[in-house]
C-alpha cells in the first residue's frame, strides 16, 4: 500500500489546536476541595464527641460549614437564584443535622422529649431532597394567554427552606451547649418541618394547576387565533436575541405567540412582551400550540431545537438571526433550512455565496435592520471626533469565531486618552465569562477611571454604558467607533460616522478581502503597527467617508431614513397575511399529524407529567447569571 506523506499539523497551521487543548479543570477541582474541607469539618465534631471531648470544644469545627452554607443560602436568596445545588452539599447538611443528637448523647442528661427533639433535628435534612425535587414544579409555563391562568411562582423561594433548616439546627446546637434543656427546643424542628411541608404542598398545588392548564392549552391557543409564532429554543442568558425583534413583530398588528423550549428563559422573555408566552419542553408538546390559524414562524437564531418546529410543512419558516456581520455565524449553512431568510442588505446574500454556501436567491428578502431606526445620523456636531466608542466582540466558542480585540484593547485606549479623546467602553457581555478577557476589561476600566480623575473627561463604562444605555445609545453618544468583527459594526454604519476595525488573525489585506465591511473602515492589525496613522484618519481626515455611503447601502439596504423600519414590518406582514404555503402543504401536515401519533403522544404526556417535576440544572446550568454561584465559597 502506498504511503502518503503528510506534514504534521502544528499549532501555527491549526489554530484550533491551541484553542482546544485539554486542560486541567482547576476551577472544578477547587470546588471539590472546598466541599471535602467542609465535609471534614462537619464530621469532626461527631468524631470528637465519640471519643469523649467536651461538647463545647468538639462543636467548634462545625462553625465553618455552618457559616459557609448559611452564607451561601443567603446569597442565593439575595440574588434570586432558584437553584439549590443540594446534591453537592446534602451530605454535609446530614452530618450537621446529627450534631444536636451528638451533643445530647455526650451530655447524658436528655429526657424523652429532648431525644425526640434531637431525632427530629437529625431528620430535618431528609425532608430537603423532597422539597427541592418538587420545588420547580412542571417545566411548562404559560403567560398572557386568555383562558389560561398565568404560571404562579412558589409561595417563597426553596432556598428559604434550606436556610431555615440550617439556622435552626445551628441555633439548637448553640442552646444545647449552654445547657438549655433539649425538650424546650422541640418547637425548632417542628418549625423547620412545617416550613418544608408548606413549601412541598404549595409545589404540588402548582403542579396540579399546571397539568390542568396544559390540558386546556390547545383550545385556548385556538381561541386566541395567533397568526404567527416567534420561536426561541435556547436557555436563559440571550434574551437580547428576542428583545431586538419583538417590537417590530408587534408592529405587524396581528396576534402571535412566543414559544420557548427552555424553562429558564421564561422569566426574562415574559418581561419583553404582552403577547402570550408558552414553554414547550418536548417535541410532541408543540402540537398543543400549532393551530390552523398560524401561517408563519420567525426564528432569531440557528439553535438545534429549531428543527422541531421546521418539521411543520404548513408553516412558512422565516429566519431573522440576531445580528448581521461578516462573522462565520452570518453565513452558517444551516440557514438554508428555512423557507425565507430576511437579511439587512445585499452584502448578506453575497456573504453566503462568497463562502461556498449555496442558497437559492428566492429565499432571501432584503428588509434592512429595523433596530437602527433610532441611531442618529452623522452631523456637524460629530466633527471633529471628540468621543470614540470602543465595542469589542467576545471570544467565541471556537477558534474560527474568535475575533475579539480585547487583548490589545488597553493599548488602544491609552492612545485615545493621550489624544484627549473621551471614551465610551461597551464590551460584549459574554466577554466577562472569559478570565483573560475579563482582566483586560478591568484594565480598561482602570485606565478610564484614572483618566477621568486626572482630566475630568466624562468617560462612560460599566453600568453607564452597558445597562443604562443600549448599543444604539452608545452609538449616539459617540462620534466614531473602534470594534472588530462584530454585528455592532453594520448597525453603527447606519449612522454614517467613521469606524475602525482591529484584525487579530489576518493581515490588513487578508482582512479586507475576507470581511468586506473592512474596506470602508480604518483597519488596525494585531501588532498595532499603524495605530497612530489609522487614528489620524479615523479622528481627523476621514478619507473613507464616501466609501461608507455605498457600504451602508450594501449592508443595510437602499431604504431612506424616514420610516426605515417599515421595510421589515411590511415584508413580515406580507408573509404572515398573504404569502401562505399551498394547500398541499396543509393537507400533508394534517396527514402526518394523524398517522399513529396520538398513542405515542398520550404515553409521552403521561411520562412527562411524572418526570418533569424536578431540577432543570442538568440541561440549563451555566447559561444564566446564576451559574457562577455554585462554588463561590
Amino acid at each position: 500500500m502506498a504511503q502518503t506523506d503528510q506534514a504534521p499539523q502544528t499549532e501555527a497551521s491549526n489554530p484550533s489546536a491551541v484553542a482546544h487543548k485539554m486542560v486541567m479543570p482547576w476551577q472544578r477541582m477547587a470546588g471539590l476541595r472546598r466541599r471535602l474541607t467542609q465535609t471534614i469539618f462537619a464530621i469532626a465534631p461527631l468524631v470528637l464527641l465519640a471519643i469523649g471531648v467536651h461538647p463545647a470544644i468538639a462543636a467548634i469545627p462545625a462553625i465553618y460549614p455552618f457559616f459557609i452554607l448559611i452564607r451561601r443560602g443567603y446569597r442565593r436568596l439575595r440574588k434570586h437564584v432558584g437553584r439549590t445545588a443540594l446534591s453537592g452539599e446534602h451530605g454535609i447538611r446530614l452530618l450537621l443535622g446529627l450534631l444536636p443528637l451528638g451533643i445530647c448523647w455526650a451530655q447524658g442528661t436528655t429526657g424523652p422529649v429532648g431525644w425526640i427533639t434531637a431525632v427530629l433535628l437529625a431528620l430535618v435534612p431528609l425532608s430537603e431532597p423532597v422539597v427541592t425535587r418538587v420545588a420547580p414544579g412542571r417545566k411548562l409555563r404559560v403567560a398572557n394567554l386568555p383562558g389560561i391562568p398565568d404560571h404562579r411562582g412558589a409561595a417563597f423561594p426553596v432556598n428559604v427552606v434550606l436556610v431555615v433548616d440550617l439556622s435552626l439546627t445551628a441555633l439548637a446546637s448553640l442552646l444545647l451547649l449552654v445547657r438549655v434543656p433539649a425538650g424546650a427546643l422541640l418547637p425548632l424542628p417542628l418549625i423547620a418541618l412545617a416550613v418544608a411541608g408548606y413549601h412541598a404542598l404549595d409545589s404540588f398545588r402548582r403542579v396540579r394547576d399546571s397539568v390542568n392548564a396544559d390540558n386546556n392549552l390547545y383550545a385556548a391557543v385556538e381561541a386566541y387565533a395567533p397568526k404567527f409564532v416567534l420561536y426561541y429554543g435556547v436557555p436563559a442568558g440571550s434574551a437580547y436575541q428576542v428583545g431586538m425583534w419583538i417590537e417590530y413583530l408587534e408592529r405587524i398588528g396581528e396576534p402571535f405567540i412566543v414559544v420557548l423550549r427552555k424553562t429558564s428563559a421564561f422569566r426574562e422573555i415574559r418581561r419583553l412582551t404582552d403577547a402570550p408566552v408558552v414553554v414547550r419542553t418536548n417535541i410532541w408538546q408543540l402540537d398543543d400550540v400549532i393551530t390552523p390559524s398560524i401561517t408563519t414562524a420567525f426564528y432569531v437564531n440557528n439553535s438545534a431545537p429549531n428543527v422541531h418546529l421546521v418539521r411543520y410543512p404548513q408553516i412558512t419558516h422565516v429566519q431573522l438571526l440576531h445580528g448581521d456581520s461578516d462573522k462565520a455565524s452570518s453565513f452558517n449553512p444551516v440557514t438554508a433550512l428555512y423557507d425565507k431568510i430576511f437579511v439587512a442588505g445585499q452584502a448578506a446574500i453575497d456573504r453566503y455565496a462568497n463562502n461556498g454556501v449555496e442558497i437559492p436567491q428566492e429565499k432571501f428578502t432584503i428588509v434592512g435592520r429595523p433596530q437602527v431606526e433610532t441611531v442618529e445620523q452623522q452631523g456637524p456636531e460629530n466633527m471633529p471626533v471628540r468621543t470614540v466608542l470602543y465595542a469589542p466582540t467576545w471570544e467565541g466558542h471556537y477558534a474560527d469565531t474568535n475575533y475579539g480585540s480585547l487583548p490589545v484593547g488597553p493599548q488602544i485606549i491609552r492612545n485615545l486618552l493621550e489624544r484627549g479623546i473621551t471614551v465610551v467602553f461597551r464590551p460584549h457581555p459574554f466577554s466577562y465569562r472569559n478570565p483573560e478577557a475579563s482582566r483586560n476589561i478591568s484594565e480598561i476600566k482602570r485606565l478610564l477611571r484614572e483618566d477621568r480623575e486626572a482630566s475630568g473627561r466624562e468617560h462612560l463604562w460599566g453600568r453607564a454604558a452597558e445597562k443604562h444605555l443600549d448599543a444604539f445609545g452608545c452609538f449616539n453618544a459617540a462620534d466614531a467607533m473602534i470594534s472588530d468583527v462584530s454585528s455592532v459594526v453594520p448597525d453603527f454604519l447606519y449612522s454614517g460616522k467613521p469606524y475602525g476595525l482591529v484584525t487579530m488573525s489576518y493581515t490588513v489585506a487578508e482582512f479586507e478581502r475576507m470581511f468586506p465591511l473592512a474596506r470602508s473602515a480604518y483597519v488596525i492589525p494585531k501588532d498595532l503597527s499603524n495605530l497612530d496613522e489609522m487614528l489620524d484618519q479615523l479622528l481627523v481626515t476621514d478619507p473613507k467617508a464616501e466609501a461608507r455611503k455605498q457600504t451602508r447601502v450594501d449592508y443595510l439596504g437602499p431604504f431612506p431614513a424616514e420610516n426605515y423600519a417599515e421595510a421589515f414590518v411590511g415584508a413580515a406582514r406580507n408573509v404572515v397575511l398573504h404569502d401562505r404555503k399551498p394547500v398541499l402543504a396543509l393537507q400533508a401536515a394534517t396527514g402526518d399529524a394523524d398517522e399513529g401519533s396520538q398513542e405515542a403522544r398520550l404515553s409521552s404526556r403521561g411520562a412527562a407529567d411524572e418526570g418533569e417535576v424536578g431540577d432543570e440544572r442538568s440541561t440549563e446550568d451555566g447559561y444564566g447569571a446564576d451559574s457562577a454561584d455554585e462554588d463561590e465559597d
